[in-house]
């Protein structure tokens, strides 16, 4: 069994998490490393020696549903990937059977990168300045898929 020491304290990765969403300016607060720390989202991150470069919320609404949040990388770790392997590792670790997140219409690498998550449009309404798209995958669970396959 493999053990970790980090070298950044819970508090300095809060903080950074804080810093890398809020750089975005698209939310209509502010976060700041006490939220992160206390709030009820469990953060998945990439981090870069002790940087942190990308992120992802994990939020779990009820018992069969978890929302996908602040989906964020930083601007010059940008356009390798590592958004598409953020979002496939939250709807993965999601710890419910359905997941779903918001994107902005005009955010196009996020719609593509739902896309290959098999994230499917389900919705949409007008957000500040640009519409929001709901984006949402039902999660096969090992049960469901050995019944399928025994039913072929």
């Amino acid at each position: 069994m493999s053990k970790f020491s980090l070298t950044i304290s819970a508090n300095d990765m809060a903080s950074q998490i804080a810093d890398l969403i809020n750089s975005g300016k698209q939310l209509w607060y502010h976060l700041t490393a006490f939220s992160i720390l206390n709030g009820p989202v469990k953060f998945l991150i990439e981090i870069d020696k002790d940087k942190i470069i990308g992120v992802i919320g994990l939020e779990q609404k009820s018992g069969h549903v978890t929302e996908l949040k602040y989906l964020c990388v930083h601007s010059n770790y940008r356009r390798h990937g590592l958004g598409e392997k953020l979002l496939r590792l939250g709807v993965n670790s999601a710890p419910t059977k359905f997941v779903y997140g918001a994107v902005r219409s005009d955010n196009h690498t996020n719609i593509r990168n739902n896309f290959k998550c098999n994230m499917k449009p389900i919705g949409k309404y007008r957000g500040r300045g640009c519409n929001i798209i709901i984006f949402a995958r039902r999660k096969e669970n090992a049960k469901s898929s050995l019944r399928q396959k025994r039913a072929h």
